[in-house]
This record gives C-alpha cells, structure tokens and sequence, in this order.
C-alpha cells in the first residue's frame, strides 16, 4: 500500500485562527496569512462600523499623519498619490481601505462585532470568543486554535481626569469621537491639551472660532517635518510621483534613512541629543519672541522625552493669533460654563475640545480568561508582556503592537511588519506539528525581558519625569513602556524567533510530525528531487551576523559618519 500525503513529514493540520482588531496591525497579519498559509480560518472581529482602526476614529480638523506620508505605510505596498507630506487621516484611511480590497481581506472581518469574552479551554486546546454584533444585538459564540489581539494602544479615548465634565451645558468633543454636527463657527471654544492632536486641531479651528483658549500644563519641543518639508506637494511632484515609481522609492530610501539616523539622540548625554536641543532651542524661539511665552513653551527637559510634534510650527504661530490665549495651565475642574484652570483662574466657553490622548494603560477592553487569572486582573496591578508580541503564561496567544513595542519614535508600521512574521512563524509550527497542544511564553523569560527593559531604559531620554504618556501608569511596573532602543534595534531582536523562550505543550509524541518517513519534496510532482544539487554554495548563511549583512544590504551605501545627522551639525555650539 502507497503512504498517504497527510502523513508526509510537516502535514498541515487545519488551524483556525482569530483576530481582534482590523485596523493596520489587524490587516497586516490578514496579508501575511494569505501570502504564505493554507488549510486555515481567520476571523477578524472589529468594534467599528469600518475598518481602520485609529484612522478610523481619528478625524477632526487638521488630523493627520506624524511622519512622512509615504512611509506610512506597508515597506511593501507604497502609495504614489499622497497630496500632503503629512498625510490627511482621510487619504491614510483611503491607503488601508484601498489595501483591504486589493488583497481581498474583507472577506476575514466582521464590523461592528466587538468581542466581549475570551477564554482559554486547557482540555480541548482552543479558545471561546464572545462577540456581540452591535447592528443587531446578536451574541455570537465562536472559537480559535491560536487568538492575537491587535487592539493597538490608541483605541481607548481618555477623557480629562479633572472632576466635574459632565455638567458642562455646552456641547464636549474629543479628538478621537468627534462630532462632526457640532458647529464650531462663531463660538468661543476651550481646548485641552498640547499635544499631537491640539496642535493640528488648533490651526485648523482658529479662522473660524471666534475666540480659542489653550491649556497647556507642559511644553513640547517642535520642529518642521522629518523630510525637510511641508505642505502639499506641488502638481509637478505629484505627477513624478505617478509616472516614475522609482521618483517615490527614492524618496521613501531617504526619508526612512533620514527617520533612522536620529535615534541615538533619544538616548541621554549623547552629541545629536546635544545638538537637537541646541537647534530646535533657537529654531522655536524664533517664533516665539516673549520672553516669558518662551519659558512656558520651550521645554526645558530632554528633545525626544516627550513624543516630538513635526511640523508644529503652526501651532506656535496660531498661538500668537489676536482670538487664541494661551494658558499655560492644566484644568483643575469643569464648570457648567467652562472650566477653573490649575491657577484659579475661571474660564467660560461654548465647546470644550479635549485633545486629552489615550487610556495607555493596555488593559483589555474586555476579559482573557486562562489557567484561572483574568489578564485584566493581572495587567491593572502590573504588565508583564514580552517583545510587544506575547503574554506571559497565556496558552496560544499573541498581540500586535503590544506592550513594548517601538511606539516611542518613528513610524510603528515595519515594527508591526515584523510582529505579524514573528506570530506566522508560531502559527507555522503549530500547524506543521500534529500533537502540538498549546504555546505559551515562560514567566521567567517575561520576567527577565522585563527586567531587562527596566535597566535599559535608564539610558533612554523618555525615562525622565516630563509627563510621558509613555512613562506614567501605575500598572505597568516601571517607568516606560516603550521599546529601549530604535527601530532597526527591534527589526534585529525580533527577526529570529526565541522558541526557547516558550513553553511547548504537546498531546502526543512530540514527533509525529516527522511522519511516515516521505517527505513533502515527494508529494510536490513539480517539486527537483535533486533540488540541493548547485555548481556553487548558495545557502543560507549560518551566523547572525552574515545573514544581517545580507538583509540589510551590507556595503551598497558609501560609508556615512556613525551616530551624525547633518541635519543637527548645524545647531550652534
């Protein structure tokens, strides 16, 4: 009798497979399940009526993109018709939406379902998800080999925590719910905060308010764009753009090159810190000429310790506009008419604007349920996460832009890129291992990873006390959360999976994947039987370092100066 392909070595069991969130983590895992996997289900479970995510929920006037439009996006699927260096939420919206239906995804979400309960069943091997479809008020019972939660960090809005908001009579928009009935036209409006979100929304609301007061409790350092430039790009760029491909891979190279060479200047007593805070020092105080307007507004911590706002510019020249004020306090609490600021000072107002950010706790909106422990529970007193992928001790469980991840500076996009090949290649090995019962990440690799991030961070700018949302929240057990190192630091710690730092639960043999002695080679008729026969050593290489040369491109680039960027040279000593 002839052996049977499915016990060919590494058979491919069917493995079903959810995701919560479609916004770009969400997606990005849907494209690299598609390019590469067979015999399996993905669900995608979104809370929005559309997908998106953040750019979903995100659009109020003057919302856009932070770093240079065509590099946020996938390093694989660029957009040659981006009008604005700094991409509008609505074309950035427009990128993910056109990406979902040219890689057929849709297909894998549900909107409007948001996922209420998830638990771990330790006999059977799988996980139970709750959803509610909130068109029609439907529970819907579901269940998954393999869970990853791609809820992101900024999908739970943070009102003002001063007491006191729901009595003001007037109406109250935030950032990230806004209301686009509202008028804003003619009225005096209170905003709060000064952060990404109340620097765009400022400018694009003065010409058309009567009167605008700001509260700002801390300062941020500003600067132009990271490309060197601002504003739409011109027709004769935008038609380059649409008829020579390489005009825009041109122009990606060296914003992502230029975005890349600035991290050492995150890290404290180093030349570019020096320089950067020389140079946007004398660059912000141009514009701000009060004296006393410079003491509030020009940081006196770190460059990078708070997130940099590109192109803030604007927003400082707004602020001397004859109908805004300044005030260069928090809000101690809300009236019925407006607000009472830090100092004691009354303010009255028709609209209150809170441009208060995010919940960045990371607790779930919703229980994970596993070996008695609700990570709800566990994450309020103190996260323990791992490479911004994995939960400690969690059975068949992954995160997307998770805690840890490099959110501090720079695009996150080729980060979650490389979470979502880290997760494949677990999903791979369950699926290519029979008795392979579950997957978790070890408590003491968690622990030592987190403790790890604790010393590291000591060196990073970020970890001083300026109000981080990034350092600030009791549960997370120390003061960041963010990634202690740059963006190409995170592509090489994660681009090769640490098994060893997971436990493996298997059913049966751990073997019986190797089958029945045939390989899959034999089962592929299209497939050289001699395939490893070459004239030439064309292998992988063996060692870390040779395969990192290759990947990135060792020696095509003429020598640069290490840790320099000429962009900052130019600050005065």
């Amino acid at each position: 009798m002839d052996p049977l392909k499915e016990n060919a070595i590494h058979h491919e069991r069917f493995v079903k497979i959810i995701c919560v969130g479609a916004g770009i983590s969400g997606l990005c895992l849907a494209y690299k399940l598609r390019q590469s996997f067979e015999d399996y289900s993905l669900t995608i479970y979104e809370k929005n009526p559309e997908l998106g995510g953040t750019w979903y929920e995100n659009k109020y006037p003057g919302c856009a993109c932070d770093v240079p439009s065509h590099n946020y996006t996938f390093s694989f699927e660029p957009k040659n018709n981006f009008t604005s260096v700094l991409a509008s939420w609505s074309e950035i919206k427009g990128y993910f939406n056109d990406f979902a239906t040219k890689y057929d995804l849709r297909n894998h979400i549900k909107t409007s379902h948001l996922v209420s309960q998830t638990s771990w069943d330790q006999t059977e091997g799988k996980w139970n998800v709750t959803a509610i479809d909130s068109t029609t008020g439907e529970t819907i019972h579901d269940w998954c080999h393999i869970l990853v939660h791609a809820t992101g960090y900024l999908n739970k809005l943070a009102w003002p925590k001063a007491p006191g908001l729901e009595i003001f009579k007037g109406p109250k928009l935030h950032s990230a719910a806004w209301d686009d009935s509202v008028p804003l036209e003619g009225k005096n409006i209170l905003l709060i905060g000064s952060g990404g979100s109340a620097i765009q929304i400022l400018p694009a609301v003065q010409p058309l308010v009567k009167s605008a007061k700001v509260f700002m409790r801390t300062p941020r350092w500003t600067l132009p764009s990271a490309s060197g430039k601002s504003g739409k790009f011109s027709d004769g760029e935008m038609e380059k753009f649409r008829t020579d491909p390489d005009a825009v891979l041109n122009l990606r190279l060296e914003n992502e090159r230029t975005l890349n060479s600035f991290f050492t200047m995150y890290m404290k007593g180093t030349v570019l810190q020096q320089q950067a805070r020389a140079l946007l020092d004398k660059e912000m105080k141009k514009l701000i000429i009060d004296p006393e307007a410079q003491k509030r507004l020009v940081p006196t911590f770190p460059v990078g310790c708070k997130r940099i706002l590109p192109s803030g510019f604007p927003f400082l020249r707004t602020l001397r506009e004859p109908n805004v004020q300044p005030i260069y306090f928090g809000v101690k609490s809300f009236t019925e008419t407006g607000c009472i600021s830090e100092d004691g000072q009354s303010h009255e107002g028709d609209i209150i604007i809170c441009a208060s950010g995010f919940d960045m706790s990371y607790i779930s909106r919703y229980p994970i349920v596993f070996n008695g422990r609700n990570l709800q529970d566990d994450w309020s007193s103190s996260i323990s996460g791992y490479m911004g992928v994995a939960i400690s001790e969690c059975p068949n469980t992954f995160t997307l832009a998770g805690p840890w991840s490099p959110t501090v500076n720079g695009s996150v996009i080729p980060c979650i890129e490389a979470q979502s090949d880290y997760i494949c290649s677990f999903i791979d090995k369950y699926q290519t291992e029979p008795e392979l019962h579950s997957i978790s990440l070890k408590a003491a690799a968690s622990q030592d990873f987190k403790a790890y991030v604790a010393q590291a961070t000591k060196r990073m700018v970020w970890s001083e006390d300026c109000g981080n949302s990034h350092n600030i929240k009791e549960n997370w057990g120390q003061s960041s959360i963010g990634w202690p190192g740059s963006t190409l630091h995170y592509l090489e710690a994660i681009r090769e999976p640490r098994f060893e730092d997971f436990e493996f639960q298997y059913s049966g043999n751990r073997f019986s994947w190797m089958g029945d002695g045939v390989s899959q080679t034999e089962w592929d008729a299209t497939a050289d039987l001699a395939y490893y026969i070459r004239n030439e050593d064309d292998g992988k290489h063996l060692s870390r370092a040779a395969r990192r040369r290759i990947i990135t491109k060792s020696g095509i680039l003429p020598p640069r100066e290490l840790h320099r960027q000429a962009r900052l040279s130019s600050a005065d000593p």
